[in-house]
């Protein structure tokens, strides 16, 4: 079963055993005998299937392996540190405009005895943004010029949302993935 250093295969305890336990089915136990070399008796008697003695003989001579030795933790400790980073940046939206799913910025052109002048406006497909004189929601808002500031931070809260919405399809990747492995583990 287990190799003991100076213990040649004749002297191996075990020698009739080894032969008989591919026969075994699934279920039947066999006794072995394991060597201790940590107490003072030096034999000690167990009852295993064929498939315990392979894993203890795998064990013990087969270089085994464990998730740490793979890279696995280290894997999980770079990832859960990634996650730290994201929900750090996420922070940094805090206060700031961030535009509605739908909704775009335009610009437009109106006619005037001086010239045409170019507008722009926040337009959203359904009626969602807060009215100013009217009882009920509206599609539009108007920003104003090129340089105005309502319409630069609209621009900037569309591109925002445009990144987490990026951002977000990412992490369904990623946790979609996480659900592959733990897949792959429990099979």
């Amino acid at each position: 079963m287990l190799q003991t250093p100076g213990l040649t295969a004749a002297e191996c305890p075990n020698a009739q055993v080894c032969g008989t336990i591919v026969e075994l089915t699934p279920e039947e136990e066999v006794e072995l005998l394991r060597a201790r070399q940590e107490e003072r008796q030096r034999w000690e008697r167990v009852r295993v299937t064929a498939r315990e003695a392979a894993r203890m003989l795998l064990r013990h001579r087969g270089c085994p392996q464990t998730p740490e030795s793979l890279g696995l933790l280290e894997s999980l400790e770079r990832i859960e540190a990634r996650v730290g980073e994201v929900r750090e940046r996420l922070g940094t939206f805090e206060g700031e405009y961030i535009a509605p799913p739908g909704c775009e910025a335009h610009r437009y052109n109106v006619k005037r005895p001086k010239g045409v002048f170019g507008y722009n406006k926040l337009t959203a497909r359904e009626a969602l943004f807060e009215p100013v004189e009217q009882q009920q929601r509206v599609k539009t808002i108007h920003l104003s010029y090129d340089d105005d500031a309502r319409n630069l931070e609209a621009r900037e809260g569309i591109a925002r949302r445009n990144k987490l919405m990026q951002a977000n399809t990412r992490l369904r990747q990623v946790e979609r993935m996480m659900a592959e492995v733990l897949g792959e583990l429990e099979a």
